[in-house]
């Protein structure tokens, strides 16, 4: 090796602690609490340049500590309890993993073709980790764009998996044009292949945006949201020591119920858990419910927590319970998705659907909307609108609401997300919002007009495919590159 090569090398390693301070600095704000959209493209490619110009262990080494460091800074509050350390440490060993792959691939493929592995084990470990994980989807990249709403159509077609693809297919192909030292000449194929891609998909969204926003009649939702503070679905142990004000309070939702439905509402949706009621006094008390809807002939949506005897030994009911006009109830909806460590009991998994005047109506519990594959039933099933009772915590406001309006975009049904102690919001099935109502400044209900029919969607036909497809390419590759010598 003569001087000036002993000199070029030199600079490369210099300038590359550069590219790891720069790219953990990204990291930190790429996801969790405090993401920054933008820094969820750029925090990779910068962590790649510096894994391409370290010998693989050492450049691996650090970038595995940034990535565990970034999951631990961006996850504090998210991950409740004793989970946080270790599952955060967890999970950024997890996500490390598409950087092991590039550097050891690139190596042997030498091409463009090895700027899809990055993205390709970046949505197959989204897919496995959303649907084996009791946290769900929790970490998606796709969450982080939650206000770039042209490029969320892309959700109608291939779901998360297609817009974190997108998200991670940058850093690769910016860093094989920056092993090309950019020049452009050699650089036509990944410059017209991504950037052509990108473009379709911007031009898809702003065109489904303009040209086929939701047309239909309205239906007027109100959203009750009490202020009460000795409720937590965290923390249950302190509800029967306050059963004494349990009737006081569900006299107070029905009577809010009843001004609500004669100032006009069609469908009163309750919070999540919104009455909490011991066992013995459900029947009775759903029967008021009941009497108010055939009285004011509206759908009411109760958020009930029932407290069965023996509680909190035995596990609680946290039900959404839909009654009609007619005054019958369609059905007892149990939490299908519990949070890991919440005092509920499961549902059956079978998200309910009843065909009304207003369209196909719909609804699950919270955490359930973290599920895209256990959520995609009710795409299927041609769902028009989703109501949520929900309840959240300051650490996931407001994320976890908009985390929510994707399953919208996925499965082309608008949602009323009504949320306890956070950002209550209604969407269209493309993702705007309808209203909004702070928990803490909501007097009492948020009124939203949302559109009676919905859309059926390419994501609801094929489901999960565009991240099988993931998977398969992904061992293709691998393939690929076990067969062929590795260059240099």
């Amino acid at each position: 090796m003569n001087a000036s090569s002993l000199d070029t090398t030199s600079a490369q390693g210099r300038w590359s602690y550069l590219w790891l301070l720069l790219g953990t600095g990204l990291l930190l704000f790429s996801n969790g609490h405090w993401f920054i959209p933008l820094a969820t493209w750029l925090a990779p490619v910068f962590l790649i340049r510096f894994t391409r110009t370290q010998p693989a262990r050492k450049g691996l080494g650090l970038v595995l500590v940034a990535s565990v460091l970034g999951n631990l800074f961006f996850w504090q509050g998210i991950i409740p309890g004793g989970a946080y350390l270790p599952l955060a440490s967890g999970i950024g060993v997890i996500f490390w993993l598409p950087y092991l792959a590039d550097r050891l691939l690139t190596d042997r493929l030498r091409n463009f073709a090895a700027t899809l592995a990055f993205p390709l084990l970046q949505v197959s470990l989204e897919y496995i980790n959303t649907a084996v994980s009791p946290f769900g989807s929790w970490g998606a990249l796709a969450y982080t764009q939650q206000s770039f709403l042209p490029l969320l159509q892309l959700l109608s077609i291939t779901g998360m998996w297609g817009v974190s693809f997108l998200i991670a297919w940058l850093a690769p192909v910016v860093n094989y044009a920056w092993d090309q030292d950019f020049a452009l000449q050699r650089l036509r194929t990944a410059a017209l292949t991504y950037g052509g891609i990108l473009a379709l998909v911007l031009v898809y969204g702003s065109v489904r945006m303009t040209f086929f926003p939701p047309q239909s009649a309205t239906l007027r939702v109100a959203s009750l949201i009490q202020t009460t503070d000795y409720l937590s679905f965290l923390r249950m142990d302190g509800l029967l020591a306050s059963q004494d004000r349990f009737p006081e309070l569900g006299e107070r939702l029905l009577q809010q119920s009843r001004q609500q439905a004669q100032a006009g509402a069609d469908v009163i949706v309750w919070q999540e858990g919104a009455a909490p009621v011991l066992k013995k006094d459900e029947a009775g008390f759903i029967e008021k419910a009941r009497a108010l809807a055939q009285e004011e002939k509206v759908y009411l949506l109760l958020g009930l927590v029932t407290l069965p005897e023996g509680f909190p030994k035995v596990k609680a009911d946290n039900q959404a319970i839909w009654i009609t006009p007619d005054g019958d109830v369609k059905w007892h909806y149990l939490k299908g998705r519990p949070v890991p460590g919440e005092s509920v009991v499961a549902g059956d998994g079978i998200i309910p659907l009843d065909q009304t005047a207003f369209g196909a109506i719909s609804s699950v519990v919270c955490f359930d909307m973290d599920h895209p594959v256990y959520i995609g039933q009710a795409g299927r099933s041609g769902a028009d609108i989703m109501l949520v009772p929900s309840w959240d915590w300051p650490d996931i406001v407001p994320s976890h609401t908009y985390m929510a309006s994707l399953r919208g975009i996925e499965n082309g049904f608008s949602i009323v997300r009504v949320t306890g102690d956070g950002l209550s919001a209604a969407f269209d099935y493309q993702g705007r919002t309808l209203a909004a109502a702070d928990f803490a400044t909501t007097k009492q209900a948020m009124i939203s007009y949302v559109p009676t029919h919905g859309v059926r969607t390419i994501y609801a036909a094929v489901g999960d495919l565009f991240a099988w497809l993931s998977i398969a390419g992904f061992v293709i590759l691998v393939g690929l590159a076990l067969v062929r010598p590795r260059v240099g």
